[in-house]
């Protein structure tokens, strides 16, 4: 199995997860942080849904070039994890979603619009994708505040993960405009 890329940000080196106790560690502590998981699942994980989850977690990652990284600052601080991956949704859709967990000592510092714009553009100019999507919880501002200023537009709601879900959306031709580059 091909390990994805090492992704750098002005800030932050994106490191690709691995099944090791470090990357496992801090992948569990999000997991189980209620403040972490309120707009994600809505409650923190259990012992036996961590076991779940890292187990999706790998088996989902590099994956045609998608998967889950660990958000590192220049300190080699763990802030966080973000991901490029299919969307789950009832319907086939072929939606590679963007998306991020942070730890909340590192909230309203502009993180994951840094990282989700970073993935986007790893997904158009490396991996070659025609759209990146992305879904929130209509209650996090936040986060739909940090897709839109990673370029993303809102495209109405979509039924993802099980719940009718605000949907934003950024075409491969969109991403070379508002970049004034070429394709």
């Amino acid at each position: 199995m091909s390990t994805n890329p090492k992704l750098h940000t002005q800030r932050f080196t994106l490191t690709p997860i691995q099944d090791t106790a470090d990357s496992n560690r801090h992948l569990i502590e999000m997991m189980q942080d209620s403040r972490v998981q309120r707009y994600i699942t809505g409650a923190a994980f259990t012992d036996e849904q961590v076991i779940a989850g890292l187990e999706r977690f790998h088996r989902l990652n590099n994956v045609n070039g998608q998967g889950f990284w660990l958000i590192y600052d220049s300190d080699d601080n763990c802030v966080g994890m973000c991901l490029l991956k299919p969307m789950p949704t009832q319907e086939v859709t072929g939606n590679i979603e963007t998306g991020y967990w942070l730890k909340p000592a590192y909230w309203g510092q502009g993180i994951a619009a840094e990282v989700a714009a970073r993935l986007i553009e790893y997904a158009f100019v490396d991996l070659r994708l025609q759209k990146v999507t992305a879904v929130v919880d209509e209650q996090n501002i936040a986060s739909a505040i940090s897709l839109e200023k990673a370029g993303m537009t809102r495209q109405g709601k979509i039924m993802a993960y099980d719940t009718d879900l605000p949907f934003y959306l950024i075409s491969r031709e969109e991403y070379f405009v508002k970049t004034n580059t070429l394709a």
